[in-house]
């Protein structure tokens, strides 16, 4: 699977360093014949494109695939119960590739795929749940934790209170592994540190903390608002939110306090410069490129028939910057996030690669 992944990305010209930036040549350059007749589409899910991280990073990898002269189209669920229909639509109108966002969609998808033998489907933030994977099917997996891990361990690093909070939108394995990886980078520091670091939000052992209502997981502000200032109250000074548009909510309480906060899939404090002042870096999936090779693969006649996992090793999952010039965040963080503290990022990083340093060991 990891080599896999990494021969997807590759053909993008991709490198983790380069996270969230479009390889997209101009159309006229690199429009091939048939692509216009060839329709590529995306099943958003519940928060739809505006929440600055998940679906809107999705978006980018079809929005990129508009610009290579594909035909698109995508759907927004509003509820899960739009999912079966979304998907409906899409095939109706004539969509070969149909790439369905969320862990939640599971069902959909998998009747989606049974039914229609024909259509390229994947699936990002899972894969297929046996070893049959039909040969329309592409599992498109994200091991987060490792990015997570990185995050948490750098917020460590830099906490004064050495109090770190966090919390999900639903207790989803796409959720629930950022919150693993957040206990495993804060857990890491304190063996190598020898410094105690509490976890405010996740057991991970036991698998429980604090959710979002699930009326309202990844729109509710006022809930990611509170939530923070909970935190802070126990003393944290560093709060990841995995919630979606529910984390802006977060990262208003902390910016007003002088406190951090880690953003969740995207470079958040690109996609949500106004907070940048407050995101020390986010812990991030390269959803939008990875649908784009999708796409590109099931143009090419490649439908699917196999799971791929984004790690830290193909360039699949990664952090943010940490080299920044938005005068919001060296406000901030340019003296916190010093050469030192990077390079012991950096070492951290090579040692979950080489196999070194699992990040299971340090939060189960």
């Amino acid at each position: 699977m990891k080599t896999r992944m990494l021969a997807l990305l590759t053909i993008l010209g991709l490198v983790v360093a380069a996270c969230g930036g479009s390889t997209a040549e101009s159309p006229s350059a690199s429009v091939d014949a048939g692509k216009g007749d060839y329709k590529a589409c995306l099943a958003l899910d519940v928060g739809g494109i505006g929440d600055k991280s998940f679906n809107d990073s999705a978006y980018e990898g079809l929005l990129e695939a508009e610009a290579a002269g594909y035909d698109t189209q995508y759907s927004e669920a509003k509820t899960g119960a739009d999912y079966a229909a979304n998907i409906q639509l899409l095939i109706d109108e004539g969509c070969k590739s149909i790439i369905v966002v969320g862990f939640s969609q599971g069902e959909a998808v998998v009747a989606a795929t049974t039914a229609n033998p024909d259509i390229a489907f994947a699936w990002v933030d899972s894969t297929w749940a046996d070893a049959n994977i039909p040969a329309n099917f592409t599992g498109l997996d994200f091991q987060i934790d490792q990015g997570s891990m990185l995050a948490s361990y750098l917020a460590a690093t830099i906490s004064e209170s050495k109090k770190l909070g966090v919390f999900g939108g639903q207790p989803f394995a796409g959720v629930t592994r950022f919150m693993d990886g957040w206990v495993a980078g804060a857990n890491y520091y304190a063996e190598e540190s020898g410094t105690a670091v509490e976890v405010l939000g996740w057991d991970a052992v036991a698998q429980n903390g604090t959710f979002a209502p699930s009326d309202n997981p990844w729109g509710n502000k006022e809930f990611g608002k509170s939530t923070a200032e909970q935190f802070m109250s126990q003393g944290a000074d560093v709060v990841h939110p995995v919630a979606g548009q529910t984390g802006e909510g977060t990262y208003e309480a902390m910016l007003a306090a002088g406190k951090y906060s880690v953003g969740v899939d995207a470079d958040q404090c690109l996609t949500l410069p106004d907070y940048c002042g407050t995101l020390l870096t986010s812990a991030m999936k390269l959803i939008g490129p990875v649908v784009f090779a999708t796409i590109e693969k099931n143009f090419a006649g490649d439908l699917g028939g196999e799971n791929l996992t984004g790690t830290l090793e193909n360039g699949g999952v990664g952090i943010a910057p940490l080299d920044r010039t938005e005068a919001a965040w060296t406000a901030a963080f340019g003296s916190l996030v010093t050469a030192d503290v990077i390079a012991k990022v950096e070492a951290l990083k090579a040692k979950i690669i080489s196999g070194e340093v699992k990040v299971s060991d340090y939060f189960e």
